[in-house]
Formats: C-alpha cells, structure tokens, sequence
C-alpha cells in the first residue's frame, strides 16, 4: 500500500466533497485556535477520532422483553416480537424518562475525550424524540412527559462545546404511508414517506442549532430522494457531513454497521461503530454475568485497530426506559475512559500506521514528528522492532508513567529495548510514544518494476486501488476501486500504450505521473483478435440455481466447487431461456453454471447482462464484482477471461434487487478486438495513477475490467 499516496489523495479528496456543498453557502472560515488555519469539517472530524451514540426511545421501557418473548436487539422488539401496533403505541404512551439528564452523557463524553455526540432522534418504530409537526407520534405531543429531548440534549451539547449529530432511520414502522415492515428493514421509501423525512430533516436542521453530522439507516432511497435530501441538508447547514446511509453514493463519509468492521479498509474518511454489549443498540434488561473489564479491553483494541487503519470509531450508550444510564454499559466505557486519559496523545488528532508493514505484537499512529506504539505483546526478543527511513529516533518513553526505555538506531532500522513501564494499566496495553528528530514520511510501497527489459502490463489485479464502499443501499453496497496506483522505479521514458476494449470505449480519463498529468479520452485503434484466432472455444449449456435471497455480497454457493453437483440447498436446472412464471422477490439472487472448453490457454471475452449486480468466478477465483448504478435499466459488462487449456469452470452470480423480470444473459464474443491508443508517460515517472475525469460520484468503481497500460522499451 502506498500511504504517503494515499494520505495526500485522501486530502484531496476531502477537499473536493466538501468545496461542492459550501458554494451552495458561503460563511465566514472557521478557524482552528490551536493552529490558526482554517478547518475543513470532514478533516476536523476525522481528527476527532470518537464518537458517541446515544440509542433511547419506546423501546428502552420493554429492555427487550414483552410478555415472556425476548428480542436479539432490544431496539427492534416491536419487530421481533410480534407486538400489535397498538401494543406499542400504549407502551410509548407510558414513557416517562424521569431520570433523563444530558449532563451525565455530557460528562462521560468528555471523560472518554468524545468531541460528538450522535443522538438516535427516530429509530424504525417512528417515535420522535423531538416536537415535529409531521406526526403526534413524538415525545411531546404523545406523553404526558412534554419535553423535547433533542432540545435538551442540543443545548447541552452546545454549552459543553461538544458537537450534537443526529442518527435518522429512513425507516418508519408507524408512518401509514411508509412501506410495510420487511425482516431486512431495507424497503423502498414511498415519495409520501420521502416528503415526511424531508420535513423532518428540515424542522431538525432549523429547530436545533448546529448538527455535527446525520447519519441514515435503514430505508431505501432512490437517487432522486438521495439527491433531494443532501441538497435539503446542504442548504440549511452546509457543514453538516452526511453518512453512507443516505444511499446512492452520496454521503461525505462512509459508516460502517454496528458492531461489524467495513468489508474493506476505505482510503476516504470512515468510522466503526460498535456497542459494549453487543449485539443489542438499546437497553436490555436481565443480562447474563458481564465481565466489564474483559468487554473495555476488548473494545480498546478494536478502538486502536480502526485508528491504526486510519478510521475513526464510536460507542454505543443505551440508557433505560427512565432515562438513566445502564451502570454496565457505565461502567465499561468508565474503563476505556481511564486509559485514554492516560494515552490520549496517541489517539486524537493522529494519522493511520505510516511505518508500511505491520506487526503482531504491535500497531502504531502518528502526528509530526511524534510515532505511537501499542503494545499487545511482547515479543520474545524482547525488542521492538521497525523501520523508518530517513529518520532517526531521539526520545522514547512511556505515556502515564514517562519511564525512558533504551534504543538503537542503525540506518532505517530501530530497535527499543522492552522495559516494563511500571504503571498499572487494566487495559493491558501500554503505549511507546518516540520521538524522532524529523517530521515522519510514511513509508511508500515497493515499486512494482524497478527495470523495463521486456513489456510490461499494468491492469487491475497489480495495481494498488484507492479504496470506497459503493451502492445504492446496504443491501447493494460492495468494495470500489475509485482510481488505480502503479509505484515504479523504472528511470527511462518508456514507450506506452493504453489497451482496452469496445466495454471502455467513451471513458475520459486522467492519467498522472509524478511530473506529468495529461487527460485521454478512450478511442483506440482496432488491434488483434482478443481470442487465439485458430483455436476452438466452446461454450457449454447454461445451468441455473435455484432462488437465494440476501444482500450483494452475500454469498450463497461454494464457489470452490469442482462440478455443478455440489451446489447447497437443491440442484441445477438447465437454464432453457423461459423465465419463471412468478415474479421474482427482491433481494433475489440466481447463480448460473457454465463449462468453457478451450483447445489452448487463451483469452476470450464474454458479454454478461444482469439486473443489479454481477459477480463471477473463473476456475474458482474471482475474476469481477460489480453494482449497477443505474435502477432504471440492466447493467452490462464485458469481461475478457483468462482460460486455461481444457475444462473452464464458470460461476455467474447475478442479483435483482428489487425483485425486476431477469435480464440475465451470457454471450461469447469470438470477434471482440484489442483496441489500441498510444499515450505519453515522461521518463522516471515515479508512479502512474488513473482516475476518471471530472468524476461526480466520489464512491464508484472506475469500472474498466479490461484496461491496461502496456509499457515497453523505446530502444
């Protein structure tokens, strides 16, 4: 991975998502005191580092039991058990937060050094915490209670100089016009239901001062809806950031589900979000024996993990249905609190490990001239070992106890001699904070090619992508390579050739070295016959698996399966072009088994159509995973694979969202060509880097499975 690359691309980036919403607003620069520049809000969040969530409504009355049923998560209890619509409104009736007190959130915040606080204003079941005038089915209309949480916790806030956000579902199980319950919580917005979450957005973003950030869950937008609410909020408080949730790849910032990291690490800003006593988000009553300080260790080192990975991370708090705090949940984050009093430095206003490798004893941040090591273990060496070129180590100690451990340094290689730092740590994992005598520069990847001898290819598979999460909700969302990296140490001035075919035709372009930028718009020149044009490829008969059901990246078939007997759960059907007869469910997956005979290695291109994601396997490794941005027709790809000679073992997974006729479709393309379009890479390029010009969507996949840059020697 090439961090310093990275890091600087993540800036801009940064820079770019957010210059969009402040031309709709201009306001006086905000500046940061402690180093008199101007603060960009995405940046100054991602600096934070914590957050807090705040889970309470109806459901923290029941702590997840309602008449001998028990809920897995206490905050969907309504769903999970069954309870009559009724049943549930008589219970909101009755709630009386008595011992609500937004100082005590106020105060542990601040111990725990938290800068945000997300509060849960409407989860699934509808019920606000706040006077809106959308519905009577809010904290001061509905009880007898009569105050306005988000008031009370807003202003708080504000006085304390702690950021207020908000957590928004898009779901709502109360509102008539809004779609039924669904077990995924996932259904489609109706545009009734669309208007009743702008309006309340807009009487949150008027009503309530400043808002850190929303974040959305839950309901299904469409790209019209998506739009129309980050404009809405934009335009009432530009600096507002906006989660992944919102869908169609318009949030500022991508927020992982609770309790589960990202499926990869993104290179934009992102957070984890987790609860103490998983998997509940709200109260629950009747624990079993809770081992607080196992649960506090355990949570400091996921919290060190994502911030290692350049992330930041939340904690989940779930008062009871009175309104005080849960004395566990207390209790837990009192522990955390604790140590990061003591390690503090190491945490906020930090960057991602710069040091390139990784280790198993230990993980690492870093500000200026300042590295951080946690230490998990000890290795049996007794040393602590790294590399950090072009510096060296001038002081080490211990954060809390100041104890000075010894070191050497020799070129790029440092060594600190373990000492204990003689100061109880229940956490268990105490931190190195060393000095070094200059700013640190992370440490930039290998270089792929340090010699251009023969040919060489640069595509996809070795390239090192700059990393989203993209899709029109949590149900479509996949990992996005968003620009491709290439490190080189060749020195001359290569001759270059962009190859791709007829699927990337149209495509602007903008190509980067170290020295040089230019934009190529994708043409290209008719070259050879992608296949061996004298050798025979047969394509065999189509067999398709029954219906599963899941999100996009759910996986449903062992793609490591050696015949199309050993597909789970039923068996393959010849796939004779009839659809079936019922319409299909949304959230359908089909997967479609093909065996390709070839007279010889080769490549051949393949057109596949699909409904709203495409995922295939070659010979059981996974040659493409692609989303459909476009809801309103099939997505289309052409994929060049790599067949070897004999039996080829194709597996297609093809998935239809919102339960549309199936457009699958396999067509092989004997007569497909390279096509060819020479381009200038100056000599000692440094690196090559390919992004899209004038991109719009900061989440998508650059989307060029065929595309190379051929690089050959002039001479």
């Amino acid at each position: 991975m090439l961090i310093a690359h990275i890091i600087l691309l993540s800036v801009a980036l940064v820079s770019t998502m957010c210059s969009d919403a402040k031309k709709e607003k201009q306001e006086p620069e905000q500046i940061n005191e402690e180093v008199g520049l101007p603060v960009d809000h995405l940046q100054q969040w991602n600096a934070d580092k914590l957050s807090l969530f705040v889970h309470f409504g109806v459901y923290s009355v029941l702590g997840g039991e309602w008449e001998g049923k028990k809920a897995e998560r206490a905050e969907n209890i309504w769903a999970e058990t069954g309870m009559f619509a009724d049943e549930y409104e008589q219970t909101a009736r009755d709630l009386t937060p008595k011992n609500w007190d937004p100082a005590k959130l106020i105060n542990l915040a601040r111990d725990l050094g938290i800068k945000n606080i997300i509060f849960t204003v409407k989860h699934h079941d509808g019920f606000c915490l706040f006077k809106t005038e959308t519905t009577p089915f809010n904290i001061v209309d509905f009880t007898t209670f009569d105050h306005d949480l988000m008031e009370e916790i807003a202003d708080a806030c504000n006085n304390a100089n702690i950021g207020i956000g908000i957590n928004f579902s898009l779901t709502d199980w109360h509102l008539p016009a809004a779609s039924p319950m669904s077990s995924h919580y996932g259904a489609p917005v109706t545009e009734a239901h669309h208007q009743n979450n702008l309006d309340q957005i807009r009487e949150l973003l008027t009503n309530y001062g400043d808002i850190s950030a929303i974040y959305f869950y839950s309901g299904i937008n469409t790209p019209a809806q998506s739009r129309e609410l980050r404009e809405l909020i934009k335009s009432l408080q530009p600096q507002c950031l906006i989660s992944n949730g919102i869908g169609n790849n318009m949030g500022d910032f991508i927020a992982s589900p609770f309790n589960h990291a990202p499926v990869i690490i993104p290179d934009i800003p992102w957070i984890q979000r987790s609860s103490a006593l998983r998997p509940s988000l709200g109260y629950k009553k009747n624990k079993t024996t809770v081992d607080t300080l196992g649960i506090a260790r355990s949570k400091i080192r996921e919290l060190v993990k994502v911030i290692s990975e350049g992330g930041n991370y939340a904690l989940n708090l779930a008062p009871k249905g009175d309104g005080s705090l849960d004395e566990l949940e207390k209790e837990i984050l009192n522990h955390m609190g604790r140590w990061i009093k003591v390690n503090r430095d190491a945490i906020f206003r930090t960057q991602k490990n710069p040091l390139g490798d990784t280790s198993n004893s230990w993980l690492a941040t870093w500000k200026d001239d300042h590295l951080y090591l946690f230490i998990d273990s000890v290795p049996s060496s007794q040393k602590i070992v790294f590399s950090a070129p072009g510096n060296e180590i001038e002081k080490v100690r211990f954060l809390g106890s100041g104890i000075e451990p010894a070191f050497f340094s020799r070129g790029q290689k440092h060594e600190i001699t373990w000492t204990s730092p003689a100061m109880a740590d229940p956490m268990q994992l105490p931190v190195l904070e060393v000095t070094m005598k200059d700013t640190i520069q992370p440490i930039a990847g290998e270089p792929l090619y340090t010699a251009l001898n023969d040919t060489i290819s640069l595509h996809l598979n070795n390239a090192t992508p700059f990393r989203s999460i993209s899709g029109m909700d949590r149900l479509s969302e996949i990992p996005s390579n968003t620009a491709l990296r290439w490190n080189l140490g060749i020195k001359q001035k290569p001759s270059a050739l962009l190859k791709f075919t007829s699927f990337e035709v149209g495509k602007t372009i903008k190509i980067k070295t170290e020295s040089s930028e230019m934009v190529e718009t994708l043409k290209g020149n008719r070259s050879n016959l992608i296949r061996s044009e004298n050798d025979t490829i047969q394509t065999g008969q189509i067999f398709r698996s029954k219906p599963f059901y899941g999100a996009l990246k759910d996986l449903h078939v062992n793609p490591n399966g050696n015949n199309r007997l050993q597909i789970s759960h039923g068996s393959w059907m010849v796939n004779s072009g009839h659809k079936d007869n019922l319409k299909p469910l949304p959230l359908t997956h089909h997967y479609y088994y093909v065996e390709i005979d070839s007279e010889n290695p080769q490549k051949h291109l393949y057109r596949i159509t699909g409904n709203d994601g495409i995922q295939v396997w070659l010979n059981k490794e996974e040659v493409l995973l692609a989303g459909n941005d476009n809801m309103e027709k099939p997505m289309t790809c052409e994929v060049v694979l790599n067949l070897k000679k004999g039996e080829n073992i194709l597996l297609i997974k093809n998935f239809n969202r919102w339960g549309n006729e199936d457009h699958f479709s396999l067509t092989p393309m004997p007569q497909a060509r390279w096509l060819i379009q020479s381009v200038e890479i100056p000599e000692n390029p440094g690196f090559i880097e390919v992004t899209e010009q004038n991109k719009e969507n900061v989440h998508a996949d650059i989307y060029m499975p065929n595309f190379s840059i051929e690089l050959m020697s002039e001479n």
